[in-house]
């Protein structure tokens, strides 16, 4: 009989971890030197019959000679001695092991496969839960849980679950540059025995998580995983990366972790049905939990464009309105204050609305211009293309004028009710990306969403407008 998922899941912040297969190379980054970079507060048993210290820590030559009771246990070793491993973790009562190992049905070998039913089968009989074979683990800042001793140590709200490793990384990276944390990540494999369901069914109640994000290749029961599903999204959003979809991309995944994925109209009625919010890249991915985390003010579909006119603003009007936004005009009122504001002739006031030219004259417009196009009755969100690569020029003091048109634009979406969003556009120079990454960090850290481009943040803006629709009908 295996242990109740949420009391498993109290092991996300275990008080003591064995590497069984611990690396005794002083200059490998092993599991053991990775948890201890991270910072992990708990006790460490490295496992490992040919050493007696590894990394400043006694090194036992089987799990079984620890005198100490463990909670979590990481196997580490080739796969043909997985199943003993397991043994002796059920010998020793671990209740939760994670099999970092591949070579298991992923591998599409008889001998693969039948490796990975008997560790399920070791499992079960012994009321252990296996997160695995084949995947990463678990990144939980809040324990000092971790699989790349790179990753942020604050914690955020967000939950990721993903059957990629690599994937995992990813996102966790893309959201690093944005200043967003999460509460944990979980990659889980091949699923032998813990599944997305497994993980969905406990986020949903997690009181320390408000968005979760999800990477699946297959799934094991369909009806559990949509019930999972729609409990989640009675509470918080999910989003979805469905990989192999494509004829190519199905076989890819049946190579990768032995999933077999489903058809695409029936992923298509899938996200009808529940109101899950569907991706195709894991930037989109980031992006949408960005806009989720930093746009909940929104709360229709038209958009406010600030930023270059002409063909440039030409162009952003057609990508948003393709990502099903609106871009109307704005009423009398709005326009008749701008022209006070910006006199220039042939300066656009319509929607989109340009900025003076240069980032001073940016970050003048945004103090004084977006409190107006705030009270706007015809739009909802307030998107603003910042054009470091045009407005900024190749001057010595171009980091220093763009932070200070990003530290205006703080002060004024401060007091704004509308969410405001921002297109950064960096140019191709080293000095432009310099001042778009200070621009970044700078809007980020006072919780504006910053996108890559107009078409990553229409689709954002796009996304959560679903989301909340779905939440008021």
């Amino acid at each position: 009989m295996q242990t109740d998922i949420n009391h498993c899941f109290d092991k996300l912040c275990p008080a003591s971890i064995a590497v069984i297969g611990a690396s005794s190379n002083a200059s490998e980054i092993g599991w053991v030197k990775r948890l201890q970079n991270f910072g992990y507060p708990g006790k460490i048993y490295p496992i490992n019959p040919k050493a007696k210290v590894i990394h400043g820590l006694q090194a036992y030559a089987n799990i079984c000679d620890v005198p100490d009771s463990i909670d979590y246990a990481i196997l580490n070793i080739p796969a043909l001695s997985t199943p003993q491993a397991m043994r002796d973790c059920a010998v020793k009562g671990i209740p939760f092991v994670h099999c970092y190992t591949a070579g298991f049905s992923e591998s599409g070998t008889e001998v693969g496969k039948q490796l990975e039913i008997e560790l399920a089968q070791i499992a079960n009989n012994n009321g252990i839960r296996l997160l695995g074979p084949n995947c990463m683990g678990i990144y939980c800042p809040e324990s000092g849980m971790t699989f790349s001793e790179d990753f942020p140590k604050e914690k955020g709200r967000i939950a990721f679950v993903s059957q990629s490793g690599a994937e995992a990384s990813r996102l966790i990276l893309l959201c690093q540059d944005v200043n967003l944390n999460f509460s944990k990540v979980i990659s889980y494999g091949n699923a032998a025995d813990l599944n997305e369901t497994d993980f969905l069914e406990y986020l949903a109640g997690d009181t320390k998580t408000d968005v979760i994000g999800l990477y699946v290749e297959g799934i094991k029961n369909g009806h559990r995983f949509m019930s999972a599903i729609r409990r989640c999204m009675e509470r918080k959003p999910v989003i979805i990366l469905k990989a192999g979809l494509t004829e190519n991309g199905a076989g890819a995944a049946i190579s990768h972790t032995a999933s077999f994925t489903g058809s695409q109209s029936v992923w298509q009625a899938f996200f009808r049905q529940t109101g899950a919010i569907s991706v195709q890249t894991i930037d989109e991915a980031a992006d949408t939990v960005q806009g989720l985390t930093r746009l909940q003010k929104l709360r229709g579909k038209c958009v406010a464009l600030i930023g270059r006119g002409g063909g440039i603003g030409v162009v952003a009007v057609d990508i948003c309105e393709r990502a099903g936004l609106k871009v109307p005009p704005f009423s009398d009122v709005t326009r008749q204050q701008l022209a006070q504001i910006r006199p220039d002739p042939g300066a656009s006031l319509r929607n989109p609305v340009e900025p003076k030219l240069g980032m001073e004259g940016a970050g003048e417009f945004y103090l004084c211009g977006l409190p107006v196009i705030d009270e706007d009755t015809e739009t909802d969100v307030i998107l603003i293309q910042m054009a470091v690569d045009v407005y900024g020029g190749h001057t010595t003091d171009l980091v220093q004028n763009v932070s200070e048109a990003a530290y205006a634009l703080c002060a004024a979406a401060d007091s704004l009710k509308k969410p405001v969003a921002v297109a950064l556009f960096t140019g191709g120079h080293t000095d432009t990306v310099l001042a778009a990454a200070a621009a970044r960090d700078i809007l980020t850290k006072s919780g504006i969403a910053v996108f890559s481009g107009i078409e990553a943040a229409a689709k954002a803006i796009s996304k959560v407008y679903y989301y909340q629709s779905r939440k008021m009908e």
